[in-house]
């Protein structure tokens, strides 16, 4: 065996094993260096480059933004005025499940964040409406890949980061693919409902009521609004958009809302901090493995096996997605996105792939695989929140995964639909 497959097969056995992503990184590149006779300088060196990047300040930004959110109660004002809009359809709670994750937006990056937020307000409320608690769960779960999605997104500036790919441009291409996504779940359970005469809330509208909540929930709202018009309108940077949100987090939590105190900024510090470290640290000793990776040609390897199977740019691509899909089964979104996409938005370039076209369809491949059996992480994360048994999560999982799959494939096909946006604001060719 070469010392790449031995240095790769290391890699699966030690991450299947349950050993850090960290360790395992560092483990691996340290080795390799030694077996290749290298300086250990170079360990030092390589770590300091891979973090060395003024886009990544956005990371504990946009974690800090997600804690005050959480901490102020911004998130259960987002989760009220979504059920007044969609709560009074058959299955209403379900639907305001998955467009809450489509307006929560994903700004802690990562959708097992998202299942333990949203999870342990709507699951309770789902099961007293009278919906099965494994319905709920797994509602719960297939709506949580929607929000990583859609910008502001940690793993879509941890992917820029990583491969060189703009970040705006990334950020406007997530878009349509994420309503898209949503919509696809919303039909879902629209037919899940009627099939299965799901509660519906008989209430009328009440204008005033919906005025009320609205003002309510306004601030919270214009958050993204205000990210993404920055950064789409050339105001300022993806990274300085997560300082924006953070010092807009804050003016609302403490003057508006008043929800927040010195206790629980505290503690939202401290956990923004302590996860961000975690992820400086897990970008910083994959920088060590990308740089021997590329070193060895692996990309230009990967093109030409590639290539012997097939010819055609998206056959490719769904060959890889599949191996995405794989790979998220078992693996935390960031974490896959920091090992594999620096080795395959390469060989995507190569073969005919437009690099935010790759970039849009990895992301969105990864989180499906976060909520596919046998390992999908989300399911298991639903389960604890949920308390139901997991084996009743995946009997309901099957056809929110079938469309999943379907809107993938429709991505591959059709690059258009994550690159017109983009396109259509100059940011790329």
């Amino acid at each position: 065996m070469s010392l790449v497959g031995l240095m790769g097969l290391s890699l699966l056995i030690l991450l299947l094993i349950g050993v850090p992503v960290a360790i395992t990184l560092g483990v691996v590149s340290v080795s390799w260096l030694i077996i290749e006779g290298r300086s250990l300088q170079m360990v030092v060196a390589r770590m300091y480059s891979g973090i060395d990047l003024f886009v990544l300040m956005a990371i504990p930004f946009f974690m800090l933004c997600g804690e005050l959110m959480n901490c102020s109660g911004i998130t259960d004002r987002i989760i009220k005025f979504v059920n007044m809009l969609v709560g009074r359809v058959r299955g209403g709670l379900a639907q305001a499940n998955i467009y809450t994750s489509l307006l929560f937006a994903g700004i802690t990056g990562a959708a097992i964040s998202d299942v333990s937020a949203l999870g342990s307000v709507f699951i309770p409320a789902m099961a007293k409406q009278g919906y099965t608690r494994r319905f709920s769960a797994m509602i719960t779960a297939a709506s949580s890949i929607v929000g990583p999605i859609i910008p502001p997104s940690i793993i879509i500036v941890m992917y820029g980061a990583v491969t060189g790919t703009s970040v705006g441009a990334m950020f406007a291409a997530a878009f349509i693919p994420g309503v898209f996504l949503a919509l696809a779940l919303s039909m879902m359970v629209a037919v899940t409902a009627k099939k299965r005469n799901f509660p519906k809330v008989d209430s009328k509208f009440e204008l005033k009521e919906f005025v009320l909540t609205f003002k309510d929930t306004i601030f919270a709202l214009l958050m993204p609004l205000i990210i993404i018009g920055g950064i789409l309108g050339g105001i300022f940077t993806p990274t300085e958009a997560a300082a924006v949100a953070v010092l807009y987090a804050l003016i609302i939590s403490l003057f508006i809302f008043r929800s927040i105190d010195a206790k629980k900024i505290y503690a939202s510090l401290s956990n923004a901090m302590r996860t961000s470290a975690m992820l400086f640290f897990i970008i910083a000793v994959s920088s060590i493995l990308g740089w021997m990776i590329a070193r060895v040609g692996l990309p230009e390897l990967l093109v030409k096996n590639l290539l012997s199977l097939s010819e055609n740019p998206q056959t490719i691509l769904l060959l890889v997605v599949f191996f995405l899909l794989f790979i998220g089964t078992w693996m935390e979104t960031g974490a896959s996105t920091i090992i594999f996409a620096p080795i395959l938005a390469p060989v995507m370039a190569m073969v005919g792939i437009h690099p935010v076209h790759f970039g849009m369809v990895m992301i969105i491949t990864l989180n499906v695989g976060l909520i596919t059996p046998p390992l999908g992480v989300c399911l298991f994360a639903a389960v604890g929140v949920g308390k139901t048994p997991f084996e009743g999560i995946v009997k309901e999982i099957w056809p929110y995964l079938l469309i999943d799959l379907a809107v993938i494939i429709v991505l591959v096909y059709v690059p258009e639909i994550t690159l017109y946006v983009p396109r259509l604001l100059g940011l790329i060719s």
